[in-house]
Formats: structure tokens, sequence, C-alpha cells
């Protein structure tokens, strides 16, 4: 049987001309019954070159054995996604606690 392109906009039924809009969010997390907004994207250059060059990821690192910590964590853009998933399903008691565009990364973080 040939493959047949599926319209990637099928399941899909925007709010707005512009094809965006509002949809729930299903996810079984503290998110759940609150609404994300989503848009179709640009080429994936196009967008990537839009995001921030760096980011800052502060994260809590706290437990019974260990007083609180605030650290901070510098990533270039093509490694943001990694980063999370990475800290998410390995950072134990570190949990993510804010992620913030980050201009320029101090030097001391060696990230280039």
């Amino acid at each position: 049987m040939p493959f047949t392109p599926v319209d990637p906009d099928r399941l899909w039924v925007p709010d707005n001309p512009d094809g965006s809009g509002w949809a729930e969010v299903d996810w079984a997390c503290a998110a759940r019954g609150s609404r994300y907004h989503y848009r179709h994207g640009e080429e994936w250059e196009q967008d990537n070159a839009a995001r921030p060059a760096y980011y800052r990821i502060m994260t809590r690192l706290e437990s019974a054995r260990l007083s609180p910590h605030v650290n901070s964590y510098f990533v270039a853009r093509e490694s943001l996604a990694d980063f999370l998933a990475e800290l998410s399903l390995a950072g134990g008691a570190e949990v993510i606690w804010h992620v913030e565009a980050c201009p320029e990364p101090p030097p001391e973080a060696r990230v280039r």
C-alpha cells in the first residue's frame, strides 16, 4: 500500500484564522485543568533562531539529608530540551524551580 501523507491539521480545529487557539491541558500533573496556547510553527531553523541563545535553569535541591540549595545551570538553546529531560528523569531531590532566557552566561559557566 503506498504512503499517503496525512493532513497535519486534521486533529486541530483552531480558534483563530491564523491557526492558533487554546486547548485543555490533559496531562496528569499540576497543570491539569488549565489551558495552553498553540500556534502553527515556522520552519525549524526560523523558530530556533528566534529563541534566546542561552537559558538559565534554576533548580532547588532539598532533602532530609541536605540543606536547601538553589542551583543555576546555563545551557545553549540547542541543549535546553535534553537538559530539562535529563534533569526531570534523573534529578531525584533536585527539581526544576525556574527557567529564564539568559542573554549571555557568565564566563565561569563555560557554556559555548
